[in-house]
This record gives structure tokens, sequence and C-alpha cells, in this order.
């Protein structure tokens, strides 16, 4: 009950630190609170750590767990915030041609061509156990209504979708956030949100593609030098 009450605490008083909250509906996710997608694994660490030890700052900061260029969990005010970074893969990086080696910041161009260092494309935030309603209702004051929703089978379970994709740029600039339900008592009840990069995602997904394209290359190349 203590955590239960704790956690409404959180939604309550903390919605810039959910949900990024402003007072107009945003149309486009360019980032997750202070971070833009297509930041440094490096930028984001520093930044935290400066946050962290700053003797004016009334906020509980720590940096839990890290993997370079992969992943840094924080724990903020309670709440965890796991920031994930992605990278092009050696093995696709090193058999595409020179041309496309260039290193564009997408934070700043929403563009993505190959990074060799680790780019922010998602957030996902956990806390305790919510009413999903009550995440949902502070959600759609800041996005508007879900575009896409699933229901389980049990039917509480699911998630819900939010598109804020500005597809007036090239390539689109924004991204996804999702709310995950889950069974409480045969309640609906939220202890996660995952924001993505829309940009930064379709490069993964073209990497992932091109990474068995790139396996057979080279293997035709070790054979046939």
């Amino acid at each position: 009950m203590k955590n239960f009450i704790r956690s409404l605490f959180l939604v309550a008083f903390l919605p810039n630190l959910l949900f990024a909250q402003s007072e107009q509906i945003v149309s486009s996710l360019d980032g997750f609170a202070e971070a833009s997608w297509g930041m440094t694994f490096e930028s984001i660490r520093e930044k935290f750590i400066s946050m962290a030890t700053n003797p004016e700052s009334k906020e509980q900061i720590e940096i839990i767990n890290e993997k370079k260029d992969e992943k840094l969990l924080i724990k903020r005010n309670g709440i965890f915030y796991l920031y994930r970074f992605y990278k092009t893969p050696d093995i696709v990086r090193e058999l595409r041609p020179r041309e496309d080696k260039r290193e564009t910041d997408p934070s700043i161009v929403g563009q993505t061509e190959y990074r060799e260092s680790g780019i922010l494309f998602s957030v996902g935030v956990t806390f305790n156990l919510v009413p999903s309603e009550k995440i949902r209702e502070k959600l759609e004051g800041k996005y508007g209504k879900p575009r896409k929703e699933s229901i389980g089978d049990d039917k509480v379970s699911g998630a819900a979708i939010w598109e804020l994709v500005d597809r007036r740029d090239n390539p689109p600039r924004g991204g996804f956030a999702v709310q995950w339900r889950e069974g409480y008592k045969k309640a609906p009840y939220t202890r996660r949100i995952d924001y993505f990069s829309a940009n930064i995602r379709d490069m993964i997904a073209k990497d992932y593609k091109d990474f068995f394209s790139v396996q057979e290359t080279k293997t035709l190349r070790d054979l046939i030098p």
C-alpha cells in the first residue's frame, strides 16, 4: 500500500519526468525530457553526472548501471529511466561503401547514416504499479488519443501506442510512446512506458536487413579474394 500511494504521488507531482509534460499537445516526439534522439551516450552520461553533483540541485539522481554505447540506467527521484543507445554494427559498417560512412548528427538534422558512438533511440520509464487510467489520462493530456491499442486474451493486459511523427520532414521526425498494461487484481495497471525514435528505429531496421546480406557478401569476399 505504501508503494502504491507513493506511485500516485509520483504521477501527480512529477509529470515533467514521466511524460515530459507541457501545456500544449505535442505532435512530434523529438526525444525525452532533456535528451533529444540521436544524442550520444557520453553526452547524456555527462549531463546526468553534472546534475547529480550539482550542489544546488534538489533532485536525487543516481547512475545505477551502464554499458558504454548500449544502455544507461538512471534512478531519478525514485523512478527508473533506461536510456537505450544504438550504433551501426562493425560488420555492416565495414562492408558499406565509403560514401555511406559519413557521420551526420541526428539530434540536429534529424538524420542518421552511421555513428561510431552509441546514439539515443529509446527511453524506458519504470515505476511502481499505477492504475492504467491515471497514466492514460496524463498521456492523452500530453499527446492526444493513442493511434493504436491492443488488448490481451485476459481483457486486461495490452498496450496503447501514440504515433507522434511529423511526416512533413524527410526523413520523418518524431517518435512513438507505448503505455503497457498488465493485470493486477483483475484490473489494468501500468508500471512501464517506452519512448522510441521513429527515424533511428527505421535506421536499425535497415541495419538489421543489411546484416544478413552483409554476412553473404563477407563470405563471398573471403572465398573469392
